[in-house]
């Protein structure tokens, strides 16, 4: 065969495979489902799902889905990881004794261990993980794990939940998938330990992982439901991001999710 004629053959199978590949590949950037929930919710945000098999992406508002915000809480995902990697502390049972001062939520104000402060969201207990992690450990990390703009700023203990750390729904997304391939260079009983902390429903037909967040001010500000449901036939990742206008609509975050897994056909 004249070598023209090989070249040629060769980029046309090559232009053949991306387009097979593009095909069988369903992404919607504005989602018409997705985008019913939420108007029955009367709450703006986005919201971006994925399977595993990377065959499907639905997305609600794709200017957001792409906008970096502080991670709030949703950090503890990383933040626990960190501190098991880095001895700080051995597992999620052993306990960190509460210092007596009252915070906002009554569930904060007690002894709490990683599984227990993990679901209350309780801020001061992995504040206190921070102060032993130290600034360097986090960058480090954060190049390793190429989390979201990797800024720390200059309180160790208050960098994910303002100004500083800042991640997008896409980019929480493709760090949860890493996590459950277990592409990160990390223990197995680190990955063990976060998935029984990110346990919330266990059903006969699933399982969902996640982890709420917040940042706000007065009752304003954005929340997070970020995590990813296992069922028979498939693996799927969420993030979704809400503008938050009042503390009632906290709950919606995880409504929300429920509703359009379920709307479409998930669980």
């Amino acid at each position: 065969m004249p070598i023209k004629q090989a070249i040629l053959t060769f980029i046309i199978c090559i232009l053949s495979f991306n387009a097979t590949n593009f095909a069988s590949q369903q992404t919607e950037p504005n989602d018409k489902e997705i985008s019913e929930v939420f108007n029955k919710h009367n709450v703006q945000g986005t919201l971006v799902l994925a399977s595993l098999d990377n065959k499907s992406t639905y997305i609600h508002n794709h200017e957001r889905a792409n906008k970096r915000l502080s991670p709030a809480s949703t950090f503890k995902i990383l933040n626990s990881i960190i501190a098991l990697e880095e001895a700080i502390i051995k597992d999620q049972y052993e306990i960190i004794k509460w210092d007596g001062n009252k915070r906002f939520f009554d569930s904060w104000n007690k002894d709490h261990n990683m599984k227990s402060a993990f679901k209350v969201s309780c801020i001061w207990f992995y504040q206190e993980l921070a102060k032993k992690i130290g600034k360097e450990n986090y960058l480090r990390y954060f190049n390793k794990f190429n989390y979201g703009n990797k800024q720390i700023g200059d309180d160790i203990t208050t960098f994910w939940l303002g100004k500083e750390l800042k991640i997008t729904p896409l980019e929480q997304i493709e760090f949860l998938k890493k996590i459950y391939k277990k592409k990160y260079d990390i223990s197995k009983k680190s990955y063990l330990i976060l998935e029984d902390i990110m346990l919330v429903d266990s059903t006969d037909n699933y399982k969902l992982y996640a982890k709420t967040g917040s940042t706000t001010q007065n009752g304003k500000g954005h929340g997070w439901y970020v995590g990813y449901v296992t069922t028979k036939a498939n693996t799927w990742f969420f993030a979704t991001n809400l503008l938050i206008d009042g503390y009632e609509d906290l709950k919606k975050r995880k409504e929300i999710t429920i509703a359009v897994l379920k709307k479409k056909g998930l669980i």
